[in-house]
């Protein structure tokens, strides 16, 4: 019996290969773009909420007014503890979150008056409305209704 002293891949199957490759891989890799600019969309407004519930509890727990201020320009908001409600940040007033949204997704509306909100001691917010947070592949809303509770949309 003879055997054959030939080992490893002929370069047809090498090419081949490859082609299955590049084909697959034309396939897949706009779609996987497409799928993490929308994650990064759901993450963003679920952050957002969870935030702005994080305003609503402090509020309650600390019988105190917690104001949110979105800023557009800067792509981001601000959550602080507002003793004196003059709706800035003082030496003595805690502030609880400042966020700068991910790169590419933007505030593209809200509908609080001034751009922002406050949650008073019993958990209702003083102005009510709807954030909007976009980037390539769409839009997601949180609106935040009379009795202070947020649902996204």
């Amino acid at each position: 019996m003879k055997r054959s002293t030939n080992r490893g891949f002929t370069l047809m199957e090498l090419m081949v290969t490859m082609a299955i490759i590049g084909i697959v891989s034309a396939i897949a890799i706009p779609n996987m773009v497409g799928w993490r600019a929308k994650r990064s969309l759901q993450g963003a407004i679920n952050n957002l909420q969870a935030d702005m519930q994080l305003a609503r509890m402090r509020a309650v727990r600390e019988g105190e007014v917690v104001a949110v201020l979105f800023e557009r320009s800067t792509r981001s908001y601000r959550i602080f503890v507002d003793k004196n409600n003059n709706w800035l940040v003082d030496a003595d007033e805690p502030e609880l979150r400042q966020v700068t949204l991910p790169a590419g997704i933007t505030i593209s509306k809200c509908t609080f008056a001034s751009d922002r909100t406050r949650f008073k001691a019993n958990g209702m917010p003083s102005v009510i409305g709807t954030v909007a947070l976009k980037n390539d592949t769409g839009e997601h809303s949180l609106v935040v209704n009379r009795v202070g509770r947020l649902r996204t949309e």
